[in-house]
């Protein structure tokens, strides 16, 4: 007889936060990233989207770089202030003096440039999901 193996559904969700000033943009991204094993968090305000983040300890949090009061660039730094472990996506319309390497360089797991092509963020994103999915099942 093989051992039964009861996987905790509830233990092996990944947390997404999407930080981003344009709604059209988080229905994107949200409804993109959509699945079972996938809690999603919305949020248009940089000061809100912190809070997603201290409330609910996501695994990713994907922000956009230019957004009114606070720069994806401080999101960044203050996620990573909060947990290194959290990999932070950073995302952006423009491709302004070095920002891919300056938020690579600041800790960012990946920087993506808008428009996002489906595939390319269901495979960029999408293999951080999984990865962590993974890891939750292996411990």
């Amino acid at each position: 007889m093989s051992p039964i193996i009861y996987v905790d559904l509830k233990h092996n969700v990944v947390s997404v936060v999407i930080i981003d000033d344009n709604p059209r943009s988080l229905e994107f991204l949200s409804t993109a990233l959509s699945r079972p094993d996938v809690q999603i968090f919305t949020a248009t305000k940089p000061e809100d989207g912190l809070a997603l983040v201290s409330l609910h300890r996501p695994q990713i949090v994907m922000t956009d770089l230019m957004m009114p009061g606070m720069t994806g660039l401080e999101v960044l730094q203050r996620v990573k202030q909060f947990d290194p472990a959290i990999e932070v996506i950073v995302m952006s319309a423009r491709e302004s003096g070095g920002s891919p390497a300056k938020a690579l360089q600041q800790g960012a797991a990946d920087y993506l440039q808008k428009p996002i092509a489906l595939s390319v963020l269901r495979q960029r994103v999408g293999s951080r999901i999984q990865n962590h999915i993974a890891q939750r099942v292996k411990s």
